[in-house]
Order: structure tokens, then C-alpha cells, then sequence
């Protein structure tokens, strides 16, 4: 389940959390298609701080889009305690941004950020993410919240996450540098 990927160690779900519907094997992309990494919360308020609590948070995402989606959206996810998630292969096309899931990569944040200021341990899970997600693209990408995409009508992903995406990038800045 641990694993390392461009040098960042995450937790690996994509095994246990599989696409309903094949996607994954048609529906794929090269890293230079990609324009931009889409930012997004699960719009449910979680505290978790267990390894154990964050799991069932993702069953739970899972099960819930697995009806909807036919499996996570995103591919990446990040708790508020700091952990990282990779949760459907990076070149498969997720379903998280309606119209440029061809052309985006997800990464969701455990909660629900509307109103509540996410904990810098998860913005920096989240930076770990985006350095994970650019590398695999070859060069930096655009950052944008789900809602700030063009023909988006989401609060997606809340207000003081989008506040939080320059405190992002600072992180992702610094942590590039740990991780060469």
C-alpha cells in the first residue's frame, strides 16, 4: 500500500479502490495533453487524524462515487493529517471536472473547506501532490479550485481552500527542493 512515486511516498489505493467501468483502461492520457491540475474537497466535514479514519473516509468516497461515477474521481487525495493518496492511476482520465477530465488531474482534500481554514499539514500533503503531478507531466501546470474552471457552477472547493492554494504553492515550492 506504501509506495513511492517521483521520489514522494503515498499510500497507493488504486488497487483497492478499481474503476467500475474500465475507464481506466480507455479512457487515458499522455502527460503533455494536460493543461492544468483541478483542486476539489469531498464537501463533507472530516477531522480524521488515524490512518484508520482516513481509509474509511476514502471506502466512503469510493462507495458513494463508485453509484455516481463509477469509482474516485480524482487521483490523488490528501488528508487533513498530512497523508497522501493516489487513488486511480495518473494517465487515466478521471471524472472530476465536468468537459476537461481529458485534459485536468484531480486532487481532492478530505472535508469540507467552505468555512473552515484546511490545516497546514494537509496543504502540505497537497503541495507533495502537486510536485507528484507535475513531474509526471513533465513542467508546471496551472492550479485552479474546481469551481474557478471555465462553465463550473460548484462553491467546489470551498472558499478558504481556494484562499489557501498561494500557501499551496509556497509549500510546493519548498518541497520541491526536499525532494529533488
Amino acid at each position: 500500500m506504501r509506495t513511492l512515486l517521483h521520489g514522494i511516498e503515498l499510500c497507493d489505493l488504486t488497487a483497492q479502490f478499481p474503476d467500475a467501468h474500465g475507464a481506466s483502461a480507455s479512457y487515458t492520457h499522455a502527460p503533455e495533453a494536460i493543461i492544468g491540475v483541478s483542486l476539489h474537497h469531498g464537501g463533507v466535514k472530516y477531522q480524521g487524524t488515524t490512518l484508520r479514519d482516513d481509509l474509511l473516509y476514502a471506502q466512503a468516497s469510493y462507495e458513494w462515487d463508485l453509484r455516481q461515477l463509477g469509482g474516485i474521481g480524482y487521483q490523488l487525495m490528501a488528508s487533513p493529517s498530512g497523508r497522501l493518496f493516489l487513488t486511480r492511476p495518473l494517465n487515466t482520465w478521471g471524472c472530476h471536472t465536468a468537459g476537461l477530465n481529458d485534459r485536468l488531474l484531480g486532487i481532492c482534500a478530505m472535508g469540507d473547506w467552505r468555512f473552515e481554514t484546511p490545516p497546514d499539514a494537509m496543504l502540505c500533503a497537497l503541495s507533495l501532490g502537486l510536485i507528484i503531478l507535475w513531474r509526471w507531466c513533465g513542467g508546471l501546470r496551472v492550479v485552479r479550485g474546481h469551481g474557478q474552471w471555465p462553465h463550473q457552477s460548484t462553491e467546489c472547493p470551498g472558499q478558504k481552500l481556494i484562499d489557501s492554494i498561494p500557501k499551496i504553492l509556497t509549500f510546493a515550492e519548498f518541497n520541491a527542493k526536499r525532494y529533488p
